[in-house]
């Protein structure tokens, strides 16, 4: 059982092991949230374009555990991709509707998918709306995801209250350091997702195209894997045990209950200082995580 628990930048506490339903069907992800919750997970995160929403409160309407903390997140839209930005009100009614699908008293953890508006001035009034839900009751904590320090600086210049976490894609070969330290002086809480984009078969049923592969990325596997036969347990659970031992609260995903007991299954081992510096040494601020519909990454830093 990973009993690490975290802070986010308003004061509560979160899960440090949750379940990430990215890419589940309904059938999917209801299975795999009961499944969890039987075996100790009490953090689950989806999002508005997962699909999967009333699938997953469901499953949360049948356990039988007093509470699961929920993350779920925004789709703000992307006019890049043809998909208007969300206004002020859309925004509050994507919330009230994520709400309804979930079928909770109120979203744990709620937050702006990525910073996809368009504008400074969308962005901003998507977060003056989600501030709004909160000051409602709507969701209890709010943050963002992918939120470079430009996209941080707006909020912070419009004078609205910071995200009390940012959700990025964080693991060996992308720690974000810069990002991270911005964040950390301003009590943002890093939570990652995409741990195990290090290893071949992170994603199931995934592959990356052809060609996509890092020099940093074929060399890296040879380190985790010493780390892991050393210590008797999978990659996967060496670079989970990374990032809760680095201070980011991560999102396993998958559907098979093996692999939902070892995710959960870290605190019977730990990472030693020198096999933090080994895996720290493959920082290559390679983001491997690519985004389904563009088939491309999410830049931080150009995303207008």
């Amino acid at each position: 059982m990973a009993s690490y628990t975290f802070q986010l930048g308003d004061g509560r506490t979160m899960p440090g092991v949750g379940l990430g339903t990215y890419q589940m069907s309904e059938s999917d992800a209801e299975a795999a949230v009961t499944t969890a919750l039987k075996l100790g997970y009490r953090h689950v995160d989806t999002a508005e374009g997962y699909s999967n929403e009333a699938a997953i409160g469901r499953a949360l309407k049948a356990a039988s555990v007093q509470h699961v903390f929920v993350t779920t997140k925004l789709w703000p839209g992307n006019p890049q991709w043809g998909m208007p930005a969300k206004t002020y009100q859309q925004t509050v009614e994507a919330c009230e509707q994520s709400l309804a699908n979930l079928g909770i008293d109120a979203i744990d953890l709620y937050l702006v998918h990525a910073p996809t508006a368009g504008s400074s001035e969308a962005r901003v009034a998507q977060w003056k709306a989600i501030v709004d839900c909160q000051a409602r009751g709507l969701c209890r904590s709010i943050g963002v995801s992918n939120f470079g320090v430009a996209h941080l600086k707006e909020i912070e210049a419009a004078g609205l209250p910071l995200p009390a976490a940012n959700q990025l894609e964080l693991h060996p070969m992308t720690q974000k350091s810069e990002l991270l330290g911005y964040m950390r002086a301003r009590k943002i809480l890093p939570i990652a997702y995409s741990s195990l984009a290090p290893l071949s078969n992170w994603r199931e049923g995934y592959e990356r195209p052809s060609g996509t592969k890092t020099e940093e990325e074929k060399q890296e596997r040879p380190t985790i894997e010493a780390i892991a036969t050393r210590l008797g347990v999978s990659q996967a659970r060496v670079l989970l045990r990374f990032a809760l031992q680095r201070g980011w609260p991560c999102l396993p995903k998958t559907t098979k209950e093996e692999r939902l007991r070892g995710n959960l299954d870290l605190d019977s081992f730990t990472l030693s200082d020198n096999d933090m510096k080994a895996l720290d040494a493959l920082e290559a601020n390679a983001n491997l995580a690519w985004d389904a519909p563009t088939g491309q990454h999410f830049d931080l830093t150009a995303l207008s």
